[in-house]
């Protein structure tokens, strides 16, 4: 059966995605679902303004819109815009940690099966590069939450840390339930994300134990497709649908508004 939870992680050629926002908003017969392109984006969604312009095409073609905020790059929005959006997305696509800019793109192509092998492994598997690297998440997941006040934490626990393999000894038991308690204490919803298969099923446990809410992303840049990993991953952490965002933040999971 497919899945038919609100996927609020789509994008659009408004940012890297291929698809037009009118196009996207034929598939919400397909799949309830929103757009969120990143910010900012090289030349498409530079400053506020930008944002301000494509929450309006978006919302005349009847789409819920949110945005994916790239957590520790990105300039504050202001409330108005904030509130103007259904949703926000935060995500980390690169981390400063002591002073240098660590990229997450060749760790991404890797994991989505890009490219066949992760030439920098050997630097990530340095245990205190590890440790900096979990706390840093950490620091910038906390800020994103006080200050930019997101509502959901896309593709928590995708670094490149994910591409060196079982996610339970990258990411300690210890600190998922610090990252969890992060998004649970702050009130914004964990993502499940379709496109790097994250987070894995010891978190998703460790995190429904804790009362947290949830959100489907699938993070498709192309046409719709479905959910298998998901829904596989929802079923495997036997996670109640009730948990779950419906397109707009603190909402649970219910049928969309008309328009969505």
């Amino acid at each position: 059966m497919s899945l038919r939870l609100f996927d609020h992680h789509i994008h659009s050629d408004r940012s890297d995605g291929t698809v037009s926002l009118a196009d996207r908003a034929k598939t919400v017969a397909i799949r309830p679902h929103g757009i969120s392109d990143h910010y900012p984006w090289r030349d498409k969604l530079r400053n506020e303004d930008d944002v301000k312009r494509y929450l309006d095409d978006a919302t005349r073609l009847g789409l819920r819109v949110g945005i994916e905020y790239d957590l520790g790059v990105a300039p504050p929005l202001s409330a108005g815009t904030r509130e103007a959006l259904h949703y926000v997305i935060g995500a980390i696509h690169g981390l400063v940690v002591a002073g240098e800019r660590l990229g997450y793109d060749d760790a991404g192509d890797y994991v989505k099966g890009r490219r066949k092998t992760f030439e920098a492994r050997d630097r990530f598997t340095d245990p205190a590069v590890q440790a900096r690297i979990r706390e840093r998440i950490l620091e910038v997941v906390a800020e994103g939450i006080e200050r930019d006040r997101i509502d959901i934490l896309g593709h928590p626990t995708f670094s490149p840390l994910q591409a060196l393999g079982d996610p339970e000894v990258a990411y300690p038991a210890e600190w998922q339930e610090r990252l969890i308690a992060l998004c649970v204490e702050g009130g914004i919803a964990i993502e499940i994300n379709e496109s790097y298969g994250v987070p894995h099923r010891e978190f998703l446990v460790r995190a429904a134990r804790a009362g947290a809410t949830f959100a489907v992303g699938s993070d498709t840049h192309f046409a719709l497709g479905p959910l298998d990993k998901t829904e596989a991953m929802i079923a495997a952490a036997a996670l109640s649908h009730g948990r779950f965002l419906a397109g707009e933040r603190t909402v649970l999971s219910g049928p969309p508004r008309s328009g969505a």
